[in-house]
């Protein structure tokens, strides 16, 4: 630590001995004036020369074996390189034809779903169904207390037993022209009353118990057996899931495109890559002015029940179809970044990297919009040993000669 500070003050010294000397105008008397700090000075500058010469002298052998070594290892490198023969998978870049394809986000609607509430005010005597399970159509799910009504029809039956037999009586006397127009027209009146009154009582009796307006995945009861409820008291929810629509949206310059029978897949966050196909079935009449887009549905299949009612969906319309399209294989893609590059086979057997500009994603391949061209050869399999320049043996070469024939035979057979 001394040693330190004390090269730190005699350098600190030194400057401003230097800085004095370059603004002295008589230099040689402020030298002999400091004279012992001059020779001070060139004493620690001789010492510090001859170290620098002992050490170079010194390095030198290793030095020279440290680069012999670097050379060496540059040599056989580069020898391996230009030797060094890597197995690779390989395609041919293709024509084909891929579908036109419109992307949107859309919400799933059950294909039926209801709230079921009670039609009278009364007290809830069964359930008859298992919270959460299937239903069938016109199954009873509810049951009310009913003895109040079915007094009640009892009562206006026997009204109406009563004013029929007047009817029949007065008009059996009206017809012998010995019963008078107003008593009879009374009885009419009567009897019709007593019939409507009763089609009441029998209408309201009815509503004792509900039915399932359609088979579907009943929900959770929200009363319980016991309760006294009001009209129109919500009750449970009914869900159809066999089907499920979404509802999307399509920009503008599509419309000419849609048609109802278009196919369309589904994929849910919630199922990861899982794909789920449907038709369009409805197009809106009219055009959203605000976002120019249409209102398009679809209906998918769900037999599972898997989707749900109300879940996000990414959803791809297929609008026709684009012939004559440069494909290759989404494995013979990666990516740096947001660069999407491929490894280009030249015609000596060495591999480059290539910049690429892709399209449509399909199973048949991806599009080639830019970078490529009919025939060239890309890997496929293979990348993470591979460096521009290096030779490349292709591994399915066999496979892509049977292909090749193949086509052919296809191509003649077609003439």
């Amino acid at each position: 630590m001394k040693i330190i500070n004390k090269t730190k003050e005699f350098l600190k010294s030194s400057i401003l001995f230097w800085k004095k000397f370059l603004t002295t105008e008589d230099k040689k008397e402020y030298i002999l004036t400091n004279m012992a700090f001059f020779n001070k000075q060139v004493i620690v500058l001789l010492v510090a020369v001859l170290s620098v010469f002992i050490i170079h002298n010194a390095m030198k052998p290793v030095l020279r074996g440290a680069c012999r070594l670097v050379l060496q290892s540059s040599n056989i490198d580069a020898v391996d390189f230009e030797r060094r023969v890597v197995g690779v998978e390989a395609q041919k870049v293709k024509l084909g034809t891929i579908s036109r394809q419109v992307r949107s986000i859309g919400v799933l609607k059950a294909n039926a779903e209801v709230v079921i509430k009670s039609e009278i005010a009364g007290k809830l005597k069964e359930i008859l169904f298992v919270e959460g399970g299937e239903v069938e159509k016109d199954q009873v799910l509810i049951k009310f207390e009913d003895e109040g009504y079915k007094a009640s029809k009892e009562k206006y039956e026997a009204a109406y037993v009563l004013a029929k037999t007047e009817h029949d009586r007065m008009k059996k006397l009206y017809d012998q022209k010995v019963g008078a127009l107003k008593d009879y027209d009374k009885a009419v009146a009567q009897m019709n009353e007593a019939k409507a009154q009763l089609a009441e009582a029998e209408y309201q009796l009815s509503k004792t118990e509900i039915k399932a307006p359609f088979a579907g995945t009943i929900g959770i009861m929200k009363v319980n057996t016991g309760n006294i409820v009001q009209q129109h008291t919500e009750l449970v929810s009914l869900v159809d899931n066999s089907s499920v629509k979404v509802e999307f949206t399509v920009p503008a310059k599509y419309v000419e495109n849609i048609a109802v029978g278009q196919s369309v897949e589904v994929t849910v966050d919630s199922f990861g890559d899982r794909k789920f196909s449907g038709t369009v079935d409805a197009v809106d009449s009219e055009l959203d002015t605000k976002n120019h887009s249409i209102l398009v549905r679809a209906v998918v299949p769900n037999p599972s029940g898997v989707l749900k009612h109300g879940l996000f969906a990414n959803v791809i319309l297929v609008t026709g179809e684009k012939n004559d399209v440069l494909l290759v294989d989404e494995d013979a893609i990666y990516r740096e970044g947001s660069i999407e590059l491929v490894w280009f086979i030249d015609d000596k057997g060495r591999v480059y990297t290539r910049r690429v500009l892709t399209g449509a994603k399909e199973i048949s391949g991806v599009e080639i919009l830019a970078g490529l061209k009919e025939d060239d050869t890309v890997v496929t399999a293979g990348h993470l040993k591979l460096t521009d320049g290096l030779k490349v043996k292709i591994l399915n070469e066999s496979e892509n000669k049977e292909e090749k024939a193949t086509k052919k035979q296809e191509k003649r057979a077609k003439k």
